[in-house]
């Protein structure tokens, strides 16, 4: 990411050409801001697929299937998607993108100059081909991010299906709460995104929220239920993966962020995710070691398990997107904070749904992940007070300099 470059105009025509898609984004409110916005939704949304997926695990599909079933519906959508979006530049379409734009424009321009209308070949103008051409990029500085990204993220979400099968559910989210944490360092060293008190504060409100919520056993101890009993004898593998999936998560999220500077489109990161999801998947499922922790592949029969499938997949889906998409607006560090709220949504499904009963320390964590919003949300809006501070200084500058010159003129 680092040694990855794209001229200021460049980034600046892509940056203006995704704020055109985002037909929904509130006038008053910047694209960063609007980015974390989607990412709280973002949090609703997977959590949402944890619902959907705890109910899938509870009829014994292993974790590697879980993924490859996600993968496929995710793959469905966006090959579609992929073949009626076209590249708005370079770094989408590669170099067959900028013959198309030559061509056209000498075409134009011959077509202003010939009064006739008729003269040679160039008459004919040629379409852009879409973005299935290019899934991964149209450049090299683009490729390898969203390759890396697509690794990051398959490793990444094998090792959250892994964690959470083999670690009671508290240890579990927990210690994939540490993902915010990589996020703001990783962010910090690869794009320079600044640390702030104000983040550190959030990270920390964030993390302990985790804990109050989840409980975890190595805090609180244990309740004896079977389900912790269950998942202690292969505990360290369950450590392990949690440790990396956080890791992984925090990776993938300042891949996404780097490319979307770079001009990626977000179908881009969605495919990458897709392939390497898939054969992580199918990799992870033929092991040996994997099939006894996690059980052997089978194709279920009851039609409500492959309606909680196809739910886990939609949703999932559909978070996927706005996280790929928001992530590119918003800075990588603030937006996995943001994206830690769905902690909360989970345990609120928990309670509804599987009618779990909240702890006193349920509601402390609870109020420590909105007092982590809140911190996030403060700083947001003191940073666009004084970006239109600024503005409003610049206008004014520039209006007593107009000013100035038209007496002058006048004398």
């Amino acid at each position: 990411i680092q040694h990855t470059t794209i001229p200021d105009h460049t980034r600046t025509m892509t940056m203006m050409a995704a704020r055109k898609d985002m037909f929904l984004q509130p006038s008053w409110m910047s694209a960063e801001s609007y980015g974390l916005l989607l990412l709280l939704l973002n949090g609703l949304l997977f959590a949402l697929m944890g619902m959907f997926l705890k109910l899938c695990s509870n009829s014994g599909i292993p974790s590697t299937e879980l993924v490859l079933m996600r993968s496929l519906v995710q793959g469905f959508f966006v090959l579609i998607l992929l073949c009626q979006m076209k590249p708005i530049s370079v770094a989408q379409g590669g170099p067959h993108y900028d013959h198309v734009v030559t061509h056209n424009a000498q075409v134009k321009a011959q077509a202003d100059d010939d009064e006739a209308g008729t003269s040679t070949d160039l008459l004919a103008l040629l379409p852009q081909r879409p973005l299935l051409f290019t899934p991964f990029g149209g450049t090299w500085d683009v490729q390898r991010l969203v390759i890396v990204r697509g690794i990051a993220g398959g490793v990444g979400f094998i090792m959250y299906f892994a964690t959470m099968k083999l670690l009671p559910l508290g240890d579990a989210m927990t210690l994939l709460s540490f993902t915010p944490i990589f996020t703001i360092f990783l962010a910090a060293f690869f794009l320079r995104e600044p640390i702030l008190l104000s983040h550190i504060m959030a990270t920390c409100f964030s993390f302990a929220g985790a804990v109050f919520i989840a409980h975890p056993t190595f805090i609180f101890g244990s309740d004896g239920s079977h389900a912790e009993s269950s998942a202690s004898q292969y505990g360290w593998v369950g450590y392990l993966t949690a440790i990396l999936g956080s890791f992984c998560g925090a990776a993938a999220m300042t891949l996404i962020r780097g490319a979307g500077k770079i001009g990626a489109h977000t179908l881009h990161l969605l495919a990458s995710f897709v392939f390497f999801g898939l054969i992580s998947a199918i990799a992870f499922g033929q092991l040996k070691v994997a099939q006894r922790l996690d059980g052997l592949w089978y194709v279920p029969s009851q039609p409500d398990i492959w309606f909680y499938v196809f739910a886990m997949g939609m949703t999932g889906t559909s978070a996927h997107f706005l996280m790929n998409f928001a992530v590119q607006l918003a800075p990588a560090g603030l937006g996995s904070i943001v994206r830690s709220s769905n902690i909360v949504w989970a345990y609120i499904f928990e309670i509804i749904i599987f009618e779990e009963v909240p702890r006193f320390t349920t509601w402390i964590g609870v109020a420590c992940v909105v007092t982590s919003l809140s911190i996030i949300a403060f700083q947001k809006v003191q940073d666009e007070q004084q970006k239109m501070g600024g503005t409003n200084e610049q206008s004014a500058l520039l209006d007593d300099n107009a000013d100035a010159e038209s007496e002058q003129e006048s004398e």
